[in-house]
């Protein structure tokens, strides 16, 4: 009888040692085998990628040339480039006037209350984009040490005074290192306003113009004329 108790005793100690699971040692083994490699998780920043954009040409003068990638700074002073407004990066872009004015040439400032005719919200829902450039003053020169100051006060006042006219896909301005750049838009011959239609698909040059005229009537009802044919087109 007393061995039949110690054997009983026995079978429970080892069921309660199976129960408990076993030694440290056999614990940790069994972690170790259970234990999977966690992925390292840790966020990598994406490398800044330049954004498509077709070959450009010498110059940007011409019907059928490419427009310049040329890099602009909005009245927040954050850099923009032309390619944002390229079809492949922005697919609601088909038609980009863009225009390269000062703030005191009285022809541009002519220009400037003509977009308030031509900047309509049917034309801007098919993709119509303006992005105003100015490049400080006529006879001064450009003066971005006084940007993005100046370029968000005068937004500030025309957005007050005409709120959905005046609203452009951009307002900007050029730092001295674009300067440059802006040579292979004006031309030898360039002054304020110099302003173009660029097909947004592939950035071609569709219409080039130099200048504006106190005639402005006419030349608003061929400007319309102008989009509305290209925005059918496209």
């Amino acid at each position: 009888m007393k061995k039949f108790m110690i054997s009983i005793a026995l079978i429970c100690s080892m069921f309660f040692f199976a129960a408990c699971g076993g030694s440290d040692s056999q614990n940790e083994e069994t972690q170790d085998a259970d234990a999977v490699d966690e992925p390292d998780t840790e966020e990598v920043p994406d490398e800044q990628t330049e954004l498509p954009y077709p070959e450009v040409t010498k110059t940007s003068t011409e019907v059928g040339e490419i427009a310049q990638n040329i890099t602009i700074f909005d009245d927040q002073d954050v850099e923009h480039k032309l390619a944002e407004w390229y079809k492949p990066n922005n697919q609601e872009s088909k038609l980009i006037w863009l225009i390269f004015t000062t703030y005191d040439c009285p022809y541009c400032q002519i220009l400037e209350q003509d977009l308030l005719e031509i900047n309509l919200p049917e034309y801007r829902e098919q993709g119509f984009k303006i992005i105003l450039v100015f490049n400080g003053y006529l006879y001064e020169g450009p003066k971005p040490e006084e940007e993005p100051a100046s370029l968000l006060e005068y937004k500030e006042v025309f957005l007050s005074m005409y709120p959905d006219r005046g609203r452009f896909e951009l307002y900007g301005y050029l730092k001295m290192e674009e300067q440059k750049v802006l040579g292979k838009f004006m031309g030898l011959n360039g002054g304020y306003p110099t302003h173009m239609l660029i097909d947004a698909s592939t950035m071609e040059i569709l219409d080039y113009m130099a200048g504006w005229g106190e005639d402005s009537e006419s030349l608003v009802n061929e400007m319309k004329e102008g989009i509305e044919y290209f925005l059918y087109m496209l």
